[in-house]
């Protein structure tokens, strides 16, 4: 493999002057010698198209040969290359030579590899007096065992210039890689030419195997190329390097690539099979090649002999070679990280220390984020039981707890498999509660039944308090695995009661129960409204923000705080917890928790809040969210149909698309929602039947309610435009029913605003009259502006009194709610969001909505001209247009009307507001 030629190192280390002077000298009469050497890889063949380029360029007819070691055995095989007809032969021994006679270029690469025949004859051409002025610029590879043979040694004697090509450096290297279009930092180019060396075929090599769009970053480049497989030219030129020498050498170099870093001599020639002094002298022979295996460097050229050495092994001899080599790490008290990687090329039951290794490097990878590999490590650890063993359930234990981030279906099923092979009784109960709380959402049946086999009869109180607090855990987690069950709720409720928590902090797995009880009494209405809101506020109050956790029972007090309306608990601690994520630099548990406040901020009617939330939690791009952050992906869903914006729909629908999947069915219901907000369905009350359907088995499942997604309320609109009133009408009683026994005003104000929008006369007005009296008493601002606005038109319509105070209540209440909705509007600034709606902002165009927000929030024209990258005249014309369009005098008038513009098409926005 040819490497580009180091033009300004050749030239620093004088090459290129010793070269001219001999085309020089050559012209003029003199036959000359020069030989180029250096290590594989080095540039060589470089320098001779060099030398080609410019003995042309001084008048002299050039011949290059490539010697081969497949044609070694040819005699003249390389004169005839370089005389390739008679011509070429005349020209060289012209008869009667003259001082005219025209000199001659003679370029050979590789010459090691001559055949004896053409070594000897161009030592002769040297000495020959008859022949024309001749320059012979040889090629040498350092390190190849050929090149101490006797002929080509003689040839070498004859020297008169010797170049020898030095590594790049790291300005070399750097520039190199620019022409090649991969622009380095200084510290990165350091990196690149501590990899390679400073050898030219391996910087080739790594920059070839980047795609022309990945040369564009600069992260992460060096470790991107060097994950993939080594070129074949670069691969083929290594291995006749290693060819050409003794099996003994071959041996240590693959065994110097197996172990992948520094390792002692001793170490290395055992692994090699090689006594001592064989050992020292392979690797003085590899160390003429330029490749130090005591250190593995360069790095890149290991890598590839690695592939060489797993490539002409076989499989039963690899797995043998990583076994031998994971024995001699450990006898030596190597690190664990230099034993796992051969570890997990062998086969259970070579090395009896090998899973808790394995153990430990799983538990470090963890830490370090590198999920993958310690899920590598504990799936090649499980290898080392028998199917029974009690150690199996516990690494089966441990690869659930890192899986599940990764697939909750397999975490699951590894709990179900883990949890009939540990030792019955507290063993099995602490092992259990060790694993993340929330995972058992919606388990399948043989994980509820699989932990229900861990518990034991509580015939007397434990007095270990460790012991009572595994069982308080284990109980939790059976509880929630069961919450299909018809009389999970009831039974919640009724265990909720014997525990009476409060006043105090009461013990973590006490809270964590209770939060489990109170998520099951809330979404099964067996607890009311008021009652959870109260143990809601006790657990948060004693729950820190900064241990908040998508696993833990976090989400589980939020969504039962969220169904009850313990609207200032709820936020207060969701804004904390926010705000350490963010500290922490935890971007998924700050999505999570984005996602859950949108959901808070929403039930509470505040759309404005809602958006932004959502709007930063989808910023964070896809594979953040899957099934099992279930409140947050139901938070995000909910704001798009608050908002009733196919294009937020879209946008969350193809984050969704590309996040990990596992076995809770949250992501489906949610595909289906947004489904139909991007594509209408042509069947309306088709698409009803379905969404209440999903539904009706997400709440089955345990995972789903009315309080948190108001479904059934969702598909009224969609009856009614099939013509499907009685249906429709049949939803909202069934809702109104559940709501009144659960206690919750914002949840059955809303209800029966809706009720009242849909039917006429005196029962809609008592529908309207009770709905704001209900919804004066809850916490959703907005939904109670909906119910004064909807009360107020139809009081007006019948001509009863009391419809101006309703309408002008309504009219404060947009105005409060426009405010905030102004930041929404200038958040959609960019073409990130383009096609996006921000909630009340339907009625303008982009660049209208733009200018009225900055405006109305006080910007002068100027600043608002910057912020749009527009001109200030731009501005002014959009001013105008806007005055007049909104019959205001100027931009005094122009903020008011705004933000009442925005309040009032919030009160029109999304699925409830029936605007169909």
């Amino acid at each position: 493999m040819k490497a580009a030629f180091p033009y300004r190192t050749a030239v620093q280390d004088g090459g290129f002057a010793s070269l001219r002077g001999a085309l020089e000298r050559t012209r003029r009469g003199s036959t000359a010698l020069m030989a180029v050497t250096g290590p594989p890889g080095s540039g060589r063949s470089a320098f001779l198209d060099a030398a080609a380029e410019l003995a042309a360029q001084e008048g002299l007819a050039v011949r290059r040969a490539q010697a081969s070691r497949l044609e070694q055995g040819v005699g003249a095989g390389l004169v005839e290359q370089l005389l390739r007809s008679a011509a070429d032969v005349a020209a060289l021994r012209p008869a009667g030579r003259t001082d005219a006679a025209a000199p001659m270029t003679f370029l050979v690469d590789d010459v090691q590899w001559a055949d004896e025949v053409s070594l000897a004859w161009l030592a002769r051409l040297l000495a020959d007096p008859e022949s024309v002025p001749v320059l012979l610029v040889v090629a040498v590879c350092e390190g190849e065992a050929d090149t101490e043979l006797p002929a080509v040694q003689d040839l070498l004697t004859r020297v008169d210039h010797l170049v020898r090509m030095a590594p790049l450096d790291v300005a070399d290297v750097r520039a190199l890689l620019a022409e090649r279009g991969i622009v380095l930092s200084e510290e990165s180019a350091r990196s690149w030419t501590e990899a390679t060396a400073g050898n030219p075929a391996w910087l080739a090599s790594l920059s070839g195997r980047l795609e022309a769009g990945e040369r564009l970053t600069r992260a992460g480049l060096l470790a991107t190329a060097r994950s993939r497989p080594v070129p074949w030219p670069l691969k083929a030129r290594v291995a006749a390097a290693l060819s050409g020498h003794s099996e003994s050498v071959r041996r240590l170099a693959h065994c110097a690539a197996v172990l992948d870093g520094s390792a002692d001599g001793r170490t290395l020639a055992r692994l090699a099979h090689l006594q001592p002094n064989e050992a020292a002298d392979a690797a003085r022979a590899l160390l003429r090649l330029g490749w130090a295996a005591d250190r593995r460097a360069p790095p890149v050229l290991w890598d590839c002999v690695r592939e060489i050495a797993e490539d002409s092994l076989s499989l039963a001899d690899w797995t043998e070679l990583h076994r031998r080599a994971a024995t001699l790490l450990g006898a030596a008290g190597a690190p664990a990280e230099r034993i796992v990687p051969h570890l997990l090329e062998t086969g259970p039951g070579e090395w009896p220390e090998a899973a808790w290794l394995l153990r430990r490097a799983a538990d470090d990878a963890r830490c370090r984020g590198d999920v993958e590999l310690a899920t590598r490590c504990l799936r090649r650890a499980l290898r080392e039981f028998s199917p029974d063993s009690p150690q199996r359930g516990e690494f089966l234990l441990a690869l659930a707890d890192v899986e599940q981030d990764l697939d909750t279906s397999a975490t699951l099923r590894h709990v179900a498999q883990a949890v009939p092979l540990l030792d019955p009784g507290h063993a099995r109960a602490a092992a259990v509660s060790r694993v993340p709380l929330t995972l058992f959402v919606a388990a399948p049946r043989a994980v509820a039944e699989a932990l229900s086999s861990a518990r034991t009869p509580d015939a007397e109180p434990p007095h270990d308090a460790e012991v009572a607090e595994s069982r308080l855990r284990l109980e939790a987690r059976v509880r929630l695995s069961g919450l299909a069950s018809p009389n999970a709720a009831g039974d919640a409720v009724r265990r909720l009661r014997e525990l009476a928590p409060g006043p105090g902090p009461g013990t973590p797995a006490q809270r964590e129960l209770v939060s489990v009880l109170v998520f099951a009494g809330t979404l099964g209405r067996e607890l009311p409204a008021a009652e959870a809101a109260t143990l809601v506020r006790w657990m948060l109050d004693h729950e820190p923000a900064s241990t908040a956790s998508g696993y833990a029972a976090s989400a589980l007090m939020i969504a039962s705080g969220i169904a009850a309306e313990a609207e200032a608990p709820v936020r207060s601690w969701l804004d904390a917890a926010v705000d350490a994520a963010t500290r922490r630099g935890d971007e998924r548990q700050r999505t999570r928790l984005l996602g859950w406040r949108a959901l808070a901020a929403l039930s509470s009617g505040r759309l404005a809040d809602a958006w932004m939330d959502a709007l930063e939690a989808c910023a964070a791009g896809p594979g953040t969210l899957g099934d099992s952050d279930w409140l947050a992906v139901w938070g995000l869903v909910s704001v798009a149909v608050a908002t009733g914006d196919a294009g937020w729909a879209g946008r969350l629908h193809g984050l969704l698309d590309e996040s990990p999947v596992s076995g809770l069915p949250v992501r489906s219901f949610a595909g289906k929602v947004l489904g139909h907000l991007l594509n209408p369905h042509p069947e309306p009350s088709e698409a009803a039947a379905e969404l209440v359907e999903t539904a009706r088995r997400a709440e089955a499942a345990g995972w789903c309610s009315q309080a948190l997604s108001p479904v059934d309320l969702w598909c009224v609109p969609l009856l009614l435009c099939g013509g499907d009133r009685k249906p429709a009408l049949g939803l909202l009683a069934h809702a109104c029913d559940r709501a009144r026994a659960f206690g919750s005003p914002n949840e059955l104000g809303r209800v029966l605003r809706v009720w009242g929008t849909v039917v006429h006369g005196r029962y809609a007005l008592s529908l309207f009259a009770e709905s704001v009296a209900v919804l004066r008493e809850g916490t959703d601002v907005l939904e109670l502006g909906r119910a004064l606005r909807g009360y107020g038109t139809r009081l007006r319509a019948a001509g009863r009194p009391g419809s101006a105070e309703l309408l002008a209540e309504a009219d404060r209440i947009a105005d409060e709610a426009g405010a905030p909705l102004l930041r929404c509007w200038t958040a959609s600034l960019g073409a990130e969001l383009r096609g996006v709606v921000p909630p009340g902002g339907g009625g303008l165009s982009d660049t209208e909505r733009w200018v009225a927000a900055l405006v109305a929030l006080g910007h002068t024209n100027q600043d608002t001209a910057r912020s749009l990258g527009v001109t200030r005249r731009a501005v002014e014309k959009t001013l105008t247009r806007l005055y007049r369009r909104l019959d205001v005098a100027g931009r005094a008038e122009l903020a008011p009307v705004v933000r009442r513009m925005a309040g009032e098409a919030a009160f029109r926005s999304g699925v409830l507001s029936l605007n169909f």
